[in-house]
């Protein structure tokens, strides 16, 4: 008889968490049958690990096993210097090989292994709209499984009060204003979260400084490499002019550039969110494009 394991990978987002609620409380499965992994991107703040600590803590409270943490073949910075670049939204191969690869090698060992796998995702329809189309169970060709979306009607708000519930603090960037946790910063970091790094976390800002200068340098074409697209900002902020092999030439924004961007306003118009509540909306809060919800 084959062993079920009621998989849930956890990003120490609101969603995941959610998610793993759910799963120890209201889905009735056997709480030892339950495994909770941890993609580690070596781009994460120490909140995020410590809140994955606490979660483990928690979570071994109610029965269930610890948070097993996945690593990648190489962390962020040193995935971005073999590439000699940075991912972007039209090569995300950050999701890919720090959490999409090492999460489906997990679950490929396990169904090996002979156990019957339901991955559990804490997606939400409220998101996005291709999110929208998506069924709450189904069999998914990425792991090779059932995946699960218990989560997928339910609001933002409802996410939220979930944790309260449960007496189960969120991560505690969330309260410094970030939109997504599943990296610091994402390289899909609005002007908001930026010129809130700069301000809370301005030690952040150097070390992606350096590692542009480090990824630039292991470019094997001698292009530069800055963490956000040159298309993140107005081209008056891009202090780099370069002309490629190919005899383009390209305008592009480190970071310091970004930092400055974030710092202004856009027109009269725009209204800079105040309220904590504000980052929130969900036609406001940031989806990455990929649509597997490995960063919430």
């Amino acid at each position: 008889m084959m062993a079920a394991v009621n998989y849930c990978g956890l990003s120490g987002g609101k969603d995941s968490q959610a998610t793993a609620l759910w799963l120890i409380h209201e889905s009735g499965v056997p709480r030892e049958s339950i495994r909770f992994t941890f993609c580690n991107t070596h781009n994460e703040h120490r909140f995020t690990y410590e809140h994955i600590d606490l979660l483990s803590r928690r979570f071994q409270e109610w029965g269930c096993g610890a948070v097993v943490t996945l690593e990648p073949e190489l962390g962020f910075f040193d995935l971005a210097k073999k590439k000699g670049r940075f991912p972007s939204r039209k090569a995300r191969f950050c999701t890919q090989f720090l959490k999409v690869i090492p999460t489906r090698e997990d679950v490929t060992a396990l169904i090996q292994s002979g156990n019957e796998v339901i991955v559990h995702s804490g997606v939400r329809a409220g998101e996005s709209p291709s999110r929208a189309k998506l069924s709450e169970r189904g069999f998914d060709d990425m792991f090779g499984c059932i995946v699960n979306r218990p989560l997928l009607r339910w609001s933002l708000q409802q996410v939220l009060d979930y944790s309260k519930r449960f007496d189960l603090p969120l991560n505690p960037m969330y309260s410094h204003g970030a939109q997504r946790v599943g990296c610091f910063p994402c390289m899909n970091s609005n002007k908001w979260e930026i010129k809130l790094i700069s301000i809370n976390f301005p030690e952040r800002i150097d070390e992606i400084r350096e590692e542009e200068k480090a990824v630039t340098a292991a470019n094997s074409r001698g292009n530069p490499a800055t963490f956000f697209a040159n298309n993140t900002i107005p081209r008056r902020f891009r202090s780099i002019k370069f002309t490629n092999d190919k005899g383009k030439v390209w305008e592009l924004g480190t970071i310091d550039d970004v930092v400055r961007w974030s710092h202004t306003l856009k027109g009269a118009k725009e209204k800079t969110p105040m309220l904590w509540g504000d980052f929130y909306d969900d036609d406001k809060t940031l989806v990455c494009p990929s649509g597997a919800g490995m960063c919430e």
